[in-house]
């Protein structure tokens, strides 16, 4: 990083952007020097996607100036913000699902044959490649972007970002859907644009990362400029204070809670391309964790017992009964509730608003007349519940979702997964893009959901919290169960070594659960 003498790269002096009814920043300001990581954090709805909008082109300030060295700069588009050298990856994913992955990282700016004004494959594939190779990762050049996990979407994000060799790279939750190695990867990619005198502007969650990489830090709350300060000078405690404005308690807290009767067995159930003779068991007031690296068939898992994705063998039993979802549909009647992992392509219904969005897995609850249209008393009822319980940041029920903040969509799906209101919550990387105060908020009721007497299964690439939080884990690899860790046998440690070797590893304490 350079020195505090050196001049701002980037400078932001005064920034405010307005939206209908919302002030989402006011009178924002931070500079970022050369080769530097400046962190940028903040609960969702502090403005902190509003800010990296307006830099790369997406959104046009009320107010205030930024200068990039020492010139003034506003950017009407993202081209604008290409051509300035700056490189922004957003938290939700702009990739076209039907191009190659190739494609997608040069859209814009292919390389054409001089004479047939062909794009030249070749040369973008083996681009494509090395940057991969920078990352530690092996991508084909060649595939669909449709074909590939979510990790690796976000790793042709990141790849794209890094192609047009910026002077500023914004991330803005990188790390959201990788896995471990992935992400050590990636930190390693941040520190050797620091070292090429890039500059990086990191957005995240994760104050483990936040520490480990960045050089600064910018709070910000409720879209206003709370403090700047060196890395050394702070500390993880500090940084959550400012953030939310008060002190939050344990971040992983898991209370003791009775056991009851099994709710759900899986007993020797394959599915999808790579599940194979899964057995588990999960009971009343138990939070059971599945662990694994990314592509180890925790998706599968998840959408076998929620009935989106078909059982090839073995059997399901809920509450003692056979259980065989035909589809979704069978499963919220069964009361079984549902969230899943990617939030933008299968979670929110951006053209409806909150209200629709939180109640569309309870439609039969909340028809009205002759059960033939839907009751809007009855749906804001569900909309005032779960805005209050989960601390839901929006100007109204009639807001479309499409214009929150991630972590408030997150929350709204968490709402709609809890809606029906069933015995058993399954939860696809729950806390992924929530900030810190509402992480807590959502380990708290899922304490009280299983306090009720209902059960979860929970499935996070997050160690810390599936450790923290879950009961159990149940630890996956190559689509196998290969480890059932409990007491203290649960640790990150134990996680991995079943995870990464497929070697297996059981509890000794009540083998069977």
């Amino acid at each position: 990083m350079a020195d505090s003498s050196t001049p701002a790269l980037l400078r932001v002096d005064g920034l405010t952007v307005e939206f209908p009814g919302v002030r989402a920043l006011d009178g924002v300001h931070f500079d970022v020097a050369p080769g530097e990581v400046h962190a940028l954090v903040g609960e969702n709805g502090a403005g902190k996607s509003t800010l990296l909008k307006v830099l790369g082109g997406l959104h046009r300030p009320s107010a205030g100036m930024i200068q990039l060295q020492g010139r003034l700069y506003s950017p009407r588009r993202p081209a604008d913000a290409t051509h300035a050298g700056i490189a922004v990856i957003y938290q939700e994913f702009n990739l076209y699902p039907d191009l190659t992955v190739a494609e997608n990282v040069f859209s814009g700016r292919e390389p054409f044959h001089r004479f047939h004004r062909g794009i030249r494959y070749a040369e973008i594939n083996r681009k494509t490649a090395e940057l991969f190779a920078t990352l530690g990762v092996s991508i084909d050049p060649t595939a669909t972007v449709s074909s590939l996990t979510v990790s690796e979407q976000q790793l042709v994000e990141i790849a794209k970002a890094l192609s047009v060799d910026g002077q500023i790279i914004v991330m803005d939750e990188p790390t959201a859907a990788l896995s471990a190695d992935e992400v050590t990867r990636l930190l390693d990619v941040v520190r050797r644009l620091r070292a090429e005198d890039r500059s990086v502007i990191y957005v995240s969650h994760r104050l483990d990362e936040v520490f480990a990489v960045a050089d600064r830090v910018t709070v910000l709350r409720d879209g206003r400029h709370v403090r700047t300060t060196d890395l050394s000078a702070t500390s993880p405690d500090e940084l959550v204070r400012l953030m939310v404005g008060r002190d939050v308690s344990s971040m992983f807290h898991r209370e003791d809670i009775a056991v009851g009767d099994v709710v759900l067995e899986l007993d020797r159930v394959s599915a999808g391309r790579q599940l194979r003779d899964v057995s588990i068991v999960v009971r009343a007031g138990e939070i059971v964790g599945i662990g694994g690296v990314a592509g180890a068939g925790q998706p599968e898992l998840s959408q076998v017992i929620f009935g989106a994705v078909a059982m090839k063998s073995g059997q399901m039993r809920l509450s003692g009964e056979s259980y065989r979802p035909k589809g979704p549909s069978d499963a919220m009647k069964a009361g079984i509730g549902f969230l899943h992992e990617d939030r933008k392509s299968a979670g929110i219904l951006p053209d409806l608003s909150v209200r629709h969005n939180l109640t569309i897995s309870v439609l039969e609850k909340v028809r009205g007349f002759l059960g033939r249209l839907l009751s809007p008393a009855a749906e804001l009822a569900v909309f005032d519940t779960f805005r209050s319980r989960l601390a839901i940041r929006t100007t109204g029920p009639e807001q479309l979702i499409g214009q929150l903040s991630g972590g408030n969509q997150q929350k709204i799906l968490f709402g709609r997964a809890l809606a029906p209101g069933g015995r058993l919550l399954i939860l696809n990387e729950p806390t992924r893009g929530v900030d810190i105060g509402a992480k807590v908020e959502i380990h708290h009721l899922i304490n009280e959901i299983t306090a009720d007497g209902a059960c979860v299964v929970m499935i996070s690439s997050d160690l810390p919290e599936l450790l923290g939080i879950s009961d159990r884990v149940y630890v996956l690899a190559s689509g196998q169960i290969v480890g059932h860790l409990t007491g203290a046998d649960r640790t990150e440690e134990n996680v991995m070594l079943c995870a990464t070797t497929g070697q297996r590893l059981f509890s000794t304490a009540e083998m069977a659960a």
